[in-house]
């Protein structure tokens, strides 16, 4: 056996894919079936149809929200949710907290029309405003239940942003079983 020789090799990227063959013409597609099968191979990503399956999510290619905008944000949820105060409460949470806000401005700052929260798509506005109207209280209420919750969350995002758009919903409901459990539980 000899030494294999180098020379003349091609590094040109295979083709991939479904190549043509040779001779397009020559395809016999005479009492073919080809209802209810899709004949275009291409790959529907960014395609620029309306409706391909591969589309970006709504909000990609809008105008972004300008980074001015992003800070007044993060400025008045700050102060909606008396940060200040909830750092000097939970002086060890401050971490979470800081999640808690950055999540509520991502939401906020969005440029989508629905928002995906609980398995559920709501209208973007209707998030924002109730992100929005999020108080001190209601971040208590959030971090209470994330200290008492004892299964496993597999995406902490989807869940946070769940509990923080029940939050006003439920509020009343979760300090209400509370004082019942207390007086009449134990």
């Amino acid at each position: 056996m000899g030494n294999p020789s180098s020379e003349n090799r091609t590094t040109d990227n295979p083709v991939t894919g479904n190549p043509l063959p040779e001779n397009p013409t020559q395809l016999n597609t005479e009492g073919q079936n080809t209802e209810g099968q899709s004949t275009d191979h291409t790959i529907p990503f960014f395609s620029g149809e309306k409706d391909t399956a591969g589309r970006p999510p709504d909000g990609k290619g809008k105008k972004c929200t300008s980074a001015e905008d992003v800070q007044a944000y993060r400025e008045l949820i700050r102060e909606n949710i008396g940060y200040d105060i909830l750092l000097t409460d939970y002086p060890y949470d401050r971490k979470l907290i800081d999640e808690i806000v950055e999540l509520m401005v991502e939401v906020v700052s969005a440029r989508r029309e629905h928002i995906r929260v609980a398995g559920s798509d709501f209208p973007h506005e209707l998030v924002k405003s109730r992100f929005l109207k999020l108080g001190m209280g209601h971040i208590q209420f959030v971090l209470s239940c994330l200290k008492e919750n004892t299964t496993k969350v597999k995406n902490i995002k989807q869940y946070l942003l769940t509990v923080l758009f029940n939050a006003p919903a439920t509020i009343s409901n979760y300090y209400s079983s509370l004082v019942n459990h207390d007086m009449y539980g134990s």
